[in-house]
């Protein structure tokens, strides 16, 4: 973590001012410490340079929160390979898919401040830092130290430099107003608390910022086909609708579409508040 991201960061649990105090630090980067809110009192633990910000305990969480910790923990180590196999299997390359269709929607320009929620793994990170470039700053949150874990290696490898930190999409530690563009892919459905980590990825957007989200969830028609049955009976979560009903106030621009074979829905839109050409500065 570098010292300067505290600047970057609130409580997540009441959104007040977090104090850095760092235990070991080698020039900028914080490796372990603790930082506490000034407001509440909570505390957060920083190891190995990776600052947990989870609210509430994982022990606390919604059942289904921790049910898809548990499995994401389990499976970060193949989840990659597993994930290349399904989309070739289903005629897609990976890398392009995920930047024609995630990533370019975000309208990324050379220097924007960029958070991905739910990062995974971190295969969307590497063509939002080619976007971004050296003078953007790049954020990645998510729930699982294994996922998380991955992704810091496959960056380092890469020389890519990003912000880490552990985090509950629905109690983000992150000030107001703050990232030009912000993206969620594939956990949304297993949230516990929907509604409010979308009003947590509008909070945390700069007016006029794009917001893109998505997740599994069969283009309408496709659940009568033989493949929707199939695919239904082996993986329910294909079964979501897109939350249209959820998506919280002060946005603009919404638009639906579905991805990857009409298996994926993407929603995107604008925090409200910016004009057109302040959007084009973004």
């Amino acid at each position: 973590m570098n010292a300067n991201t505290v600047d970057y960061l609130c409580c997540p649990v009441c959104k007040g001012e977090l104090e850095l105090k760092p235990t070991e630090q080698t020039d900028s980067t914080v490796v372990s410490g603790r930082l506490t809110c000034l407001e509440c009192r909570k505390s957060f633990e920083i190891a190995y340079g990776l600052p947990n910000l989870v609210h509430p305990e994982p022990e606390k969480l919604p059942e289904i929160d921790r049910h898809y910790l548990d499995q994401y923990q389990r499976l970060a180590a193949s989840y990659d390979r597993t994930i290349r196999l399904l989309m070739l299997l289903g005629g897609k390359w990976e890398p392009r898919a995920r930047s024609r269709d995630l990533v370019a929607p975000l309208d990324l320009k050379p220097g924007n401040r960029v958070l991905e929620i739910s990062a995974g793994t971190g295969s969307n990170l590497l063509p939002i830092a080619d976007e971004i470039g050296r003078d953007g700053k790049l954020f990645a949150m998510d729930l699982s130290p294994g996922m998380t874990a991955v992704a810091r290696e496959k960056l380092a490898r890469r020389r890519i430099e990003a912000e880490f930190g552990l985090g509950n999409a629905s109690y983000l530690p992150y000030r107001n107003d703050l990232f030009d563009s912000i993206l969620h892919f594939g956990g949304l459905n297993t949230f516990g608390e929907k509604k409010r980590a979308l009003a947590e990825m509008a909070r945390v957007a700069r007016p006029g910022a794009k917001v893109v989200i998505g997740d599994e969830g069969l283009d309408p028609g496709k659940e009568n086909t033989r493949f929707g049955h199939w695919l239904l009976k082996h993986n329910a979560l294909f079964g979501n609708k897109p939350p249209m009903e959820l998506l919280p106030d002060g946005i603009r621009d919404v638009e639906l579409k579905w991805i990857w074979r009409g298996l994926f829905y993407v929603i995107s839109f604008r925090k409200a508040g910016a004009s057109a050409e302040q959007d084009k500065a973004i």
